[in-house]
C-alpha cells in the first residue's frame, strides 16, 4: 500500500514538472556562417505588423505542447526563414551545434553555408500559416559589430550600423531578449 502511494505521489510530481518544462519552454537558433576569421549571423527584422518594437534578431519563439527545445528551434528557424531552413535540417544539425540557456531561452548556435540575403528577402512563404510572415527584412550582419552595437548601445538599445541593413528595414536595433542571449552566449563561452 506505502509503494503504490509512493509511486502514485512520484508520477503526479514527474507529470507536473514536465508540463511546467514544456510550459516555459523558448528556444531559437542563430545561423552564421565563417569567412575570414568573422562569424556572420543572419538576422531578420521583426515585421511592421507582427511585434513592430522588437527589431533585428535570430529566429526562435515558444515551445508549442510537448515540444523539446531543440524541435521547438528547428521549427521556429523553418517559419521564420518563410521555409527556407527546413526544420529537418537544422534538427540534423543542432546535435553538433553548441547551445546556451539564459533567461528561459535555449539558443542553438547552427552554422550554415552563406546564402545571399536577397534570396531571403525574395522567399515566398512555403505556408500560408501567419509564422511564416512574421519577419520582414534579412541581413547577415558580422558579429564583430553586433558586439560592438550591444557594448555601445545608445539608450539601451544596440544600434545596428545601417550599411549592413537593407535600405527598407522597419528598425536599425537589436532586440533585446536576443540580446541577452548573445552576452549570456558570449559569457559561458559557447559562441562558436
Amino acid at each position: 500500500m506505502k509503494k503504490s502511494i509512493w509511486c502514485l505521489l512520484c508520477t503526479l510530481v514527474l507529470t507536473l514538472l514536465s508540463q511546467n518544462a514544456y510550459a516555459d519552454c523558448n528556444a531559437g537558433t542563430v545561423l552564421f556562417f565563417k569567412f575570414n576569421d568573422e562569424a556572420y549571423l543572419l538576422l531578420a527584422d521583426h515585421s511592421s505588423g507582427s511585434h513592430p518594437q522588437r527589431g533585428w534578431s535570430g529566429f526562435g519563439g515558444r515551445c508549442d505542447e510537448d515540444e523539446l527545445a531543440a524541435k521547438a528551434a528547428a521549427r521556429e528557424t523553418e517559419e521564420e526563414t518563410r521555409g527556407f531552413y527546413k526544420r529537418e535540417k537544422i534538427c540534423r544539425k543542432l546535435s553538433s551545434s553548441s547551445s546556451n540557456v539564459a533567461n528561459g531561452f535555449t539558443t542553438f548556435f547552427v552554422e550554415v553555408d552563406y546564402v545571399p540575403a536577397i534570396v531571403f528577402n525574395n522567399q515566398k512563404p512555403t505556408s500560408s500559416a501567419a509564422s511564416y510572415n512574421e519577419r520582414g527584412l534579412y541581413a547577415w550582419i558580422p558579429f564583430s559589430e553586433i558586439w560592438q552595437a550591444i557594448e555601445n548601445r545608445q539608450n539601451g538599445r544596440p544600434l545596428i550600423p545601417k550599411k549592413y541593413l537593407p535600405p527598407q528595414s522597419h528598425t536599425d536595433w537589436l532586440f533585446k531578449e536576443f540580446v541577452l542571449s548573445l552576452i549570456a552566449a558570449k559569457r559561458a563561452g559557447v559562441f562558436p
